[in-house]
């Protein structure tokens, strides 16, 4: 949708301001913006310096705002307003729609407010001249509910983004609850928009994704949550109307002669409380909905517990959204848009696994990038065996812990992943649950990638690479990424790869070398720990020492990956 289409025209300041001036409550207890563009209107909110911003939330349909809006602190709880359901728990309704939608927009805002007051910045024409059904209904709220002013060079100013000599009207409305009649059960009226029908919820949201839920599931979720919310709602109301209807009954003896405090007159009978309570069981139900998503078995089954840590830093923005199937497909396509990302950090999880916590799971090559000092020292997990110690289980014990079958399953996806799978046929995880005791005295027990041994008394698992493809292919991925390699469109020499196919071949070698060189004891463990180092001093000096070793053993071999990479360089721009 192009920026015209969106007929997208920033509030200026001084209107803003103007708008929020109408509003006669000022105890903002919950504001919505339900057309927030960059949040123009929203800078303009009065705030009280002890207590600071009352809560906002605001809907947009451009999701390229968002981020921009929550860096500000609002809360984005939906995309299209006309499609938005929940509105009894907001004090205030401040909008400044597209103008071709601005009666629409404000009669949705009217429709889904409780309680309480609106601002709406709307073209003057959409009251000045009533031809429409939905105009004329318009302009009797007006007259029977709030009252309207126009202006006209509200966004003619200086500090107008963009000009036009658009008249306009600044529309209040003010709708108050009855209490009597309300909390009697004629509220729940805009309930009715929950009844919708599974087939009615899912209209054009299915995507064919093999990420994504299967559409009876999300539309299942949907219904059950909005049965939940119906029933909470219903709660609250019954709740409040029975405590009206005990306080008209007057106290009781108790209280009258002292004997106990009698709560009838309290605050739980108010406008105020229903729409708090509302408000708190509403987010608590989008929060448990959205988890039950995340938690889902399709998505959790893709991803590792790395992965999954990542979709769930972003819960906090998530679970704000509306409880929708169209919100919910949003949420997984954003996640089968990132799967590459991902994916990415799955992959360089499970490196770092292997690799940091044993040095001798790794041997190294001459990198392809430099910096400012010296070339890296690329790493490979060997293809013979590698090692992960720290799982040690006590003899009693008939499995691993937790957090060691978690790892393992982590390395399940991500092999999988590699070899073009969801899951492995028989994984690593499979071994060590169906297979524990022959694992534990002793035997090599097979899984679809690998061949396995366990030592519970040293806590090692031994793990012998069967596809060595896979492997291979983790150690490309991740060695790209890492700039060790070159890019797959790069022209490299035969000297290069010959390194990097070499490189178990010299890593005894190697290794041997390195204990030669000069030890410099301001930094602590061997080189090869310092590669795997999170500092970035140690990691750079633990580098360049290998790299250096590199050097002398390649040209022992007659292998000159300078000159290679030299040659390269210059055909490259050539």
């Amino acid at each position: 949708m192009s920026f015209e289409q969106l007929q997208f025209y920033p509030t200026p300041k001084s209107l803003a301001k103007k708008a929020w001036s109408k509003f006669r409550d000022r105890n903002f207890v919950r504001v919505l913006e339900p057309s927030a563009g960059n949040g123009d209107l929203l800078a303009a909110a009065p705030s009280d310096r002890s207590m600071g911003r009352s809560p906002i939330d605001c809907v947009e349909i451009d999701i390229t705002r968002h981020p921009r809006l929550r860096d500000e602190g609002y809360s984005v709880v939906g995309l299209d307003f006309l499609q938005f359901n929940s509105g009894s728990m907001y004090s205030h309704v401040i909008l400044n729609p597209p103008f071709a939608q601005g009666v629409h927009h404000a009669l949705k805002a009217w429709d889904l407010l409780w309680d309480g007051e609106i601002v709406a910045i709307l073209n003057a024409e959409t009251i000045r001249n009533p031809c429409s059904k939905e105009r004329g209904r318009l302009v009797q709220l007006v007259e029977a509910h709030g009252e309207v002013e126009f202006v006209e060079t509200a966004f003619a100013g200086e500090d107008s983004e963009r000009k036009t000599n658009v008249e306009v009207a600044l529309v209040y409305l003010r709708k108050t609850a009855d209490l009597e009649q309300d909390l009697a059960g004629t509220i729940m009226e805009d309930l009715e928009r929950d009844s919708m029908t599974a087939a009615g919820l899912a209209s054009g949201y299915h995507e064919p994704q093999e990420l994504a839920l299967g559409g009876s599931t999300i539309e299942n979720a949907v219904t059950a949550f909005n049965a939940a919310v119906r029933a909470a709602r219903e709660s609250v109301f019954s709740d409040a109307r029975a405590r009206r209807y005990k306080a008209l009954l007057g106290r009781s003896m108790g209280a009258v002669t002292g004997g106990y405090c009698d709560d009838a007159f309290g605050d739980k009978t108010s406008v105020e409380y229903v729409r708090r309570e509302l408000a708190e069981r509403y987010d608590d139900l989008k929060d448990r909905a959205w988890t039950g998503i995340l938690r889902s078995s399709r998505v959790t089954d893709r991803l590792s517990s790395a992965g999954q840590k990542q979709v769930e830093s972003q819960f906090a923005q998530i679970k704000t959204l509306e409880f929708t199937v169209s919100n919910i497909y949003g949420f997984l396509l954003g996640v089968i848009e990132n799967q590459g990302e991902i994916q990415l950090k799955m992959a360089c999880s499970v490196f770092d696994q292997i690799t940091r916590y044993h040095s001798e799971n790794a041997v190294y090559y001459r990198g392809w990038k430099s910096n400012d000092r010296h070339r890296e020292a690329g790493m490979r997990i060997k293809m013979t065996r590698f090692i992960l110690p720290g799982h040690e289980t006590a003899s009693w014990r008939q499995h691993l812990d937790f957090d060691s079958l978690r790892l393992l399953s982590d390395f399940d996806k991500v092999f999988a992943m590699l070899d073009g799978k969801q899951k492995p046929e028989y994984g690593i995880e499979d071994a060590f649950t169906k297979e524990f005791e022959s694992l534990r005295s002793g035997e090599r027990v097979s899984s679809s990638y690998f061949d396995l041994r366990y030592y519970p008394g040293a806590g090692t698992i031994h793990f012998f690479p069967r596809n060595k493809e896979v492997v291979d292919r983790l150690n490309r991925l991740v060695g790209r990424h890492r700039e060790w390699l070159p890019p797959e469109d790069a022209r490299v020499s035969e000297d290069f790869w010959l390194q990097y196919e070499k490189a178990e071949r010299f890593d005894k070698e190697l290794r041997e070398e390195v204990r030669k060189a000069p030890v410099d004891r301001s930094f602590m463990g061997s080189p090869f720990d310092q590669v795997c180092s999170p500092h970035e001093d140690r990691r750079n000096h633990g580098s360049e020492v290998v790299d250096q070793a590199l050097g002398r053993v390649l040209e022992r071999h007659g292998i000159d990956v300078d000159r290679a990479l030299e040659a390269s360089q210059k055909r490259l721009t050539a």
